[in-house]
């Protein structure tokens, strides 16, 4: 029997947990799973954190779960914090364990450890994740526990499968990191950063190849992904289990109270993805919109939002309130989500969100990559700052085009993107891990 430990204790010690509620057994239950994470999946606020929240949230509907996860202070930085989110967790898990990390207590140790892995064999993604005494543990827990299947739910734990040689895995991909880092280098103007790009590039792709080859099944986010991830490692299961958005949370709103001229970008600005977008943005488009209209109005959401974006908030045509604990207020006033991301992989669920609030949508092509978005009927694409501009202005003088987009995009979330839906899709994965069988063509 479980023993619940006290915040003080939960902030102190490396391995603490409390005891999910009972539950009467079922046969649906059917699965014991180990979930191994690099994050305490709450609160689910933005990307990866999101996903793994409401996967999790799923796969507990039907299997028993079990989580052992690292706790990031970047994240959750209180005692108090990490409590809340291991009860909240425990509520739909059996356990949960976390340990914290054992780099991010200051800079200078970050710094070091990212410093000196350009000299190892393992990527960065590997490297930061390293605990001894997290490692030592699973090796006594999968001793005493009889677990059936082991989601894994980034790269850089893999190396932990070593401790659990005998146990089918399900690989989560949020992204295809070998392929996310070579794009970086790419674009990337400082000389010694983007050597050290390309070299982790490298290297994860030597850790997928061979983290892939011992998974029983790959989960990515898009068939789009798939092909990537099949380029870099070959034959091998993979299933795909897109990103979603929570229906019930993320309704339309009457368009009575939005600014006609107001816009909105959402994203965590420690994401270096959504950081350069913002930066883009503001320095090449914001300018021209101001210009063609100077009643605009943008709103930039988003934790740790970077110094060029706080001075843009000198102007009042520009607010920027950071994080927030509900988005929905700030999506509802406004009357265009704009998304230029131009970097990153994955899918973004800030535009599933978007769309889930019937908001009209201008992005690049690439902020809409692996969604089932057709351009014209759920998005307007804009890959330059004049292209933004002429459709923002589109949107803006034909009220009908504004309203179809918002539709299309509620019932496109509808149809192909709520949770439930991914949820079974997530299912028939931990299905083919435990048993063999074969998952159903992905519609």
């Amino acid at each position: 029997m479980a023993v619940a430990r006290t915040p003080q204790r939960l902030a102190a010690g490396l391995t603490n947990w409390h005891p999910g509620p009972k539950r009467e057994e079922s046969e649906a239950r059917h699965v014991k799973i180990l979930w191994l994470s690099h994050f305490l999946p709450y609160p689910p606020r933005g990307g990866a954190l999101q996903r793994s929240y409401y996967l999790l949230r799923q796969a507990a509907l039907t299997h028993e779960v079990h989580l052992v996860a690292v706790n990031n202070r970047a994240q959750l930085s209180t005692p108090a914090e990490v409590a809340e989110a291991v009860s909240t967790l425990s509520r739909v898990c059996a356990r949960v364990d976390v340990f914290p990390n054992t780099f991010d207590h200051s800079r200078f140790r970050w710094g070091l450890m990212a410093a000196a892995g350009f000299w190892r064999s393992t990527p960065y993604d590997v490297n930061w994740l390293r605990h001894p005494a997290m490692r030592g543990y699973l090796g006594r827990m999968v001793t005493t526990a009889d677990f059936d299947v082991v989601h894994v739910d980034t790269l850089g734990l893999m190396p932990y499968a070593n401790v659990l040689p005998a146990l089918p895995i399900v690989l989560n991909h949020h992204n295809i990191e070998s392929h996310m880092m070579r794009r970086r280098a790419a674009q990337e103007s400082q000389w010694l950063r983007r050597i050290y790009f390309r070299r982790d590039a490298q290297k994860l792709e030597r850790c997928e190849r061979t983290a892939c080859r011992r998974a029983a099944v790959n989960v990515v986010v898009s068939a789009l992904d798939a092909e990537r991830l099949r380029t870099v490692v070959g034959d091998g299961e993979v299933a795909v289990v897109q990103n979603g958005v929570d229906l019930e949370y993320f309704q339309p709103t009457s368009p009575g109270g939005q600014e006609p001229e107001g816009l909105i970008f959402v994203g965590t600005m420690n994401w270096y993805p959504n950081r350069e977008a913002i930066r883009y943005f503001l320095r090449e488009i914001w300018p021209l919109l101001l210009a063609d209209n100077p009643r605009r109005r943008l709103s930039v959401i988003g934790r740790d939002p970077p110094r060029e974006v706080l001075a843009a908030a000198r102007d009042g045509a520009v607010q920027v309130p950071g994080y927030v604990e509900d988005v929905r207020p700030y999506l509802a006033a406004a009357a265009i989500y704009v998304c230029p991301i131009r970097d990153g992989g994955g899918t973004r669920l800030k535009v599933l969100d978007a769309l889930a609030m019937a908001k009209p949508l201008v992005a690049t092509g690439l902020a809409v990559e692996g969604l089932d978005l057709v351009e014209e009927e759920h998005y307007l694409r804009a890959e330059t700052p004049v292209d933004t501009v002429r459709q923002i202005r589109r949107l803006e003088r034909d009220p009908d085009l504004s309203r179809r987009l918002a539709w299309s995009g509620r019932r496109l979330v509808e149809q192909r993107y709520s949770w439930e839906v991914i949820g079974a899709r997530l299912n028939q994965a931990y299905q083919l891990a435990k048993t063999g069988a074969r998952l159903q063509p992905h519609a």
